[in-house]
């Protein structure tokens, strides 16, 4: 009995943490008996479990305890910054996670400080006051409580016929894993969502229904275009039109071009699976064509499905003679990136490490981007398609973020005003790279299609505070999905007839949307998408299949293709003739080279002057294993400070490296032998 006044103990806690209110934790306590019960045996399994692991009760109660708080409250700052709990597969991404932390605001806040002080107070009494248990167990009553937690825990984990969830009607809502925490509490979701870290092969899948589907699609492009135009897709972090919020004004118009082109070229929202955060999610279902629908809410596919060949919009177009470039304003290893954009067979991927560290805010600037997208086309004969990812507009949105906001927002007061005022600014970023896009390509003899689309909405304020301060978003609001989660996209060119079209797609069809536009062949893939968009353009959470009239039974041989591409054999890659990955895959524009070296004197001393090919502007000079910072002069020239000679030791060899935030090489050059004669004869 105090095992189990000690687990609704914790629960009550972790639900504390999770829910960040004492109020609606009571409510939820009181009412939710079967959930709290389920969520009680969860941590009763795991305090038998450790207690028959170290023998000591007590010391197992503080082991389970504190992690669980602390995953609980984890959760809950997560919940408030980004709408969604945390998931079984976040610890993947510790990483991104450390490098995020230093925007969450309000960890101390009353509720956390009353509920640790809870906590240790009530603990004590709970543990040392009232009647106690033995401290230490003998092994054969450790050996019973290890049996009886695994019981425990399996009837909690298991769906079968003696499932506890299944006897107290507790379903797993995998779609929404908000409410599915809210609903069944934080640690009972936890232990249920532990099953979609691998995924249950879909019921009849197999060669024969890959192949029947394979050969069943029309090509959504019978013949090829005679054109290869360039294929630009920019991915704006954050990008959403804050002027449609009807109550609030702005001093003048953030996305002054942006709106100009609305005027006269396709247009319209994708319904992203994502909201404030995840852009790797909607990139991959843009680049893919695969859905998030298919997979757990919240799962992070770079991070955890993503390790085999995946055929996508880079391989398609390259084996079409296209070159193939990735773009992304942010770290090489942040979501994997670097791995998957090779998996994904594109041949080139520019990171922020091989970026000019031009900033606006704590992030690259947009410009830069642009910059790199039309540097990258200049240096190429072919056509070309690139990705980029900006990121200058990414959360947060506090004021300050910014040199200064130079428009102003009426209409609203207080943290409100200022969210709003910094988004603005950096709205006019985002508006500003797509001119200098547009004015680039249109100056130039190359057919161009470039489509400009936003990942997901800001995240402005805690529990969407901004939103419903503004007024544009009600408390029960029955048009949460589409005011929350629809992004805009545009779609421009300087070749093809003019045309207007509204656009209105889930993310996963823009490969064969951009595909048919550019009149370019896909895959068996994209053309069955082509098709199924024509009668289902959106696919959205499943608890929303009735009120869009969608038929789950239509989506079930996508379902299965997916499944077979990313978990499955690849049965539908069988027939392809030639690999995804591209074999010379690099990181940077192009394959570092040192073509001469020579000595010079400077100002500052003795300097080795180092010419090539795509040096990049953040390198390093290795000379005999040390070291030494560079200076960038251009793409074919670095300078190096250099040791007098009687302090050289001779023959020098000589790399240009390029490091990460963590201090990894990620790119060298060829290594370059300097002799004494060479430098003699300076």
């Amino acid at each position: 009995m105090p095992l189990l006044l000690w687990s609704i103990w914790i629960v009550f806690l972790v639900e504390l943490m999770s829910r960040g209110g004492w109020g609606d934790t009571f409510s939820w306590t009181f009412h939710a008996i079967p959930e709290l019960a389920l969520n009680a045996i969860v941590v009763l399994g795991f305090l038998f479990l450790i207690t028959a692991i170290t023998g000591r009760v007590h010391l197992s109660f503080w082991l389970v305890s504190s992690t669980c708080l602390l995953m609980g409250l984890i959760s809950g700052i997560k919940l408030e910054i980004l709408g969604v709990p945390f998931l079984p597969w976040d610890v993947l991404l510790t990483s991104e996670t450390k490098d995020m932390a230093q925007y969450l605001k309000g960890l101390l806040n009353f509720t956390v400080i009353s509920g640790s002080i809870a906590f240790i107070v009530i603990s004590f009494l709970l543990l040392y006051k009232l009647p106690r248990i033995a401290f230490t167990f003998p092994w054969k009553q450790r050996l019973g409580m290890g049996i009886a937690s695994l019981l425990l825990l399996t009837l909690i984990y298991t769906d079968g016929s003696m499932s506890l969830k299944r006897l107290a009607h507790i379903q797993n809502l995998a779609w929404d894993q908000t409410e599915n925490v809210r609903t069944n509490g934080f640690l009972l979701s936890t232990i249920m969502n532990l099953q979609f870290l691998f995924m249950n092969q879909p019921e009849g899948y197999d060669e024969e229904s890959i192949r029947t589907a394979y050969n069943s699609v029309t090509p959504a492009v019978p013949v090829a275009g005679e054109r290869k135009p360039n294929i630009i897709v920019v991915l704006s972090e954050s990008f959403w039109d804050a002027t449609q919020i009807k109550d609030v004004s702005f001093s003048r118009d953030p996305l002054p071009f942006y709106h100009e082109l609305l005027e006269k070229y396709s247009s319209g929202t994708m319904l992203s699976p994502q909201y404030g955060g995840g852009t790797a999610n909607v990139e991959f279902e843009v680049l893919t064509g695969n859905s998030m629908r298919f997979l757990p809410q919240g799962s992070i596919p770079y991070n955890q499905y993503i390790n085999k060949d995946v055929d996508s919009l880079g391989s398609i177009l390259a084996r079409q003679g296209y070159a193939s470039t990735a773009i992304n304003a942010f770290h090489s290893w942040f979501y994997n990136s670097k791995k998957v954009y090779e998996n994904f067979g594109f041949s080139k991927y520019v990171p922020m490490e091989f970026l000019k560290p031009d900033y606006e805010g704590p992030y690259i600037a947009d410009r830069e981007v642009a910059k790199q997208i039309i540097e990258t086309s200049t240096l190429t004969e072919g056509p070309d398609f690139i990705f980029a990812n900006t990121m200058e507009n990414h959360f947060h949105y506090y004021p300050g973020k910014f040199k200064e906001n130079t428009i102003e927002v009426t209409g609203v007061t207080g943290q409100t005003k200022g969210l709003l005022e910094t988004y603005a600014q950096g709205l006019l970023g985002a508006d500003d790279m797509l001119k200098r896009l547009v004015t680039h390509y249109e100056s130039i003899d190359e057919p161009t299609i470039l489509l400009f689309f936003g990942d997901h909405l800001p995240s402005l304020g805690e529990n969407y505070s901004a939103y419903k301060e503004s007024g544009y978003l009600n408390e029960n609001d029955p048009n949460f999905l589409d005011k929350m989660y629809r992004v805009p996209i545009l779609v421009w060119n300087n070749y093809l007839p003019k045309q207007k079209d509204t656009i209105n797609m889930s993310p996963s069809f823009v490969t064969p949307y951009l595909l048919k536009l550019a009149q370019r062949p896909g895959s068996y893939y994209t053309d069955y998408l082509s098709q199924l968009s024509q009668t289902i353009p959106v696919i959205p959470p499943e608890n929303r299949y009735e009120d869009m009239k969608i038929n789950k039974e239509d989506l079930k041989t996508y379902e299965k293709l997916q499944y077979d591409i990313i978990f499955g054999k690849q049965y539908g890659y069988s027939e392809m003739n030639s690999k995804i990955k591209d074999s010379s895959y690099i990181l940077g524009q192009g394959r570092m080279v040192i073509d001469a070296v020579r000595t010079e004197a400077s100002s500052e001393g003795k300097v080795l002057k180092i010419t090539g090919v795509d040096l990049p502007y953040n390198s390093m000079v290795n000379i005999n294993g040390e070291l030494l910072p560079a200076k960038w002069n251009s793409y074919h020239e670095l300078t190096a400070p250099l040791l007098p000679d009687n302090k050289l030791k001779y023959p020098l060899k000589i790399e240009i490296v390029v490091k990460d935030s963590k201090d990894k090489i990620i790119a060298k050059s060829n290594e370059f032998t300097y002799s004494k004669v060479m430098a003699s004869d300076m």
